[in-house]
């Protein structure tokens, strides 16, 4: 089942005045800085090593995409937090069983081709997202 928090991800407005503060908070220096092609954000990420997890930085390049209505609807902040689990699909079962309101769920017996997500209604505001490595 769960594991613990694999990953943060903050919404952010400015990716390179963020990167040059979380640096000097966390001291360590962002990574893998760029733009995934049509994702409609910006990223860099803190890595702290071994197994610990990782901090993700996001910044909107558009005001459509769901990283830009975020940060106009709601400013800076936590814009999800993704948990390991240990086995994918018997988490979702479980969850599905629960009545558990998910985002990305490919349904009973279908393969995982993406992302799943915890709906934020079922997960105290939090968009929450399983990952399984």
């Amino acid at each position: 089942m769960f594991k613990g928090v694999d990953h943060i991800v903050l919404a952010v407005k400015d990716l390179d005045a963020s990167i040059a503060h979380f640096a000097k908070v966390y001291g360590v220096p962002a990574t893998d800085i760029g733009e995934p092609p049509g994702a409609g954000f910006r990223n860099a990420y803190f890595r702290f090593g071994g197994d610990s997890g990782y901090v993700e930085l996001v910044a909107p390049t558009n005001e459509t995409g769901p990283v830009g209505r975020r940060v106009a609807a709601s400013g800076e902040g936590v814009y999800l937090i993704a948990l390991a689990v240990d086995d994918l699909p018997a988490t979702l079962n479980n969850l599905r069983e629960q009545g558990i309101r998910l985002v990305g769920d490919p349904g009973p017996g279908q393969p995982v081709r993406g992302q799943v997500f915890i709906h934020p209604t079922a997960a105290g505001g939090v968009l929450t997202q399983l990952v399984q490595r």
